[in-house]
């Protein structure tokens, strides 16, 4: 995901923090890891239908940790200009406030309608969290205006993101 990617660079750079929260997902049926890349201060996974890259994708799946105590809020706000700029008409709505692992969360969703590397529709639904000193962000993408059963199979899948820390029990966590 080129707009994540060009957010998240830039921080990899930063100091590295020891804590090890993150977060993490199940693997939805179908779907394989595209790229996964790791550096001191960050990592990044990429998840796409089996038979597609992460250059050629119909869906994609992104987890972002980055290891700096970036504030939440602001991140989502730069994300949001970020991908305005790039795409020109973009439509974001208002961040939605939840709770996960007992920190606050944003949830969002951003519509571009023309992407002028791809030429195609982007819609991208998300969820950042800054906790233990990291940013965290789960991001669900189509690259078409998806149907409402796409929009809930795309809420679904990140409400299911698990924050992991140094006591979890999930068994998300452990793998």
């Amino acid at each position: 995901m080129m707009f994540i990617f060009a957010l998240a660079t830039p921080l990899l750079t930063q100091p590295a923090s020891p804590r090890p929260d993150h977060f993490a997902m199940a693997m939805p049926a179908g779907f394989v890891v595209g790229n996964k890349q790791s550096a001191q201060n960050g990592a990044i996974e990429e998840r796409v239908p089996k038979g597609e890259t992460v250059d050629a994708w119909s869906r994609m799946i992104t987890i972002i940790t980055l290891n700096a105590p970036i504030n939440a809020r602001s991140y989502a706000a730069n994300f949001v200009a970020t991908v305005a700029n790039a795409c020109p008409g973009t439509h974001a709505g208002s961040p939605v406030a939840v709770t996960v692992g007992g920190h606050e969360a944003l949830d969002d969703r951003m519509d571009c309608p023309r992407n002028p590397q791809t030429g195609k529709p982007e819609t991208f639904f998300f969820r950042v969290l800054s906790a233990g000193g990291r940013l965290q962000m789960v991001q669900v993408a189509f690259r078409h205006v998806p149907s409402p059963a796409e929009e809930e199979w795309a809420k679904a899948q990140i409400a299911g993101a698990v924050l992991c820390g140094a006591d979890s029990t999930d068994a998300l966590c452990a793998a």
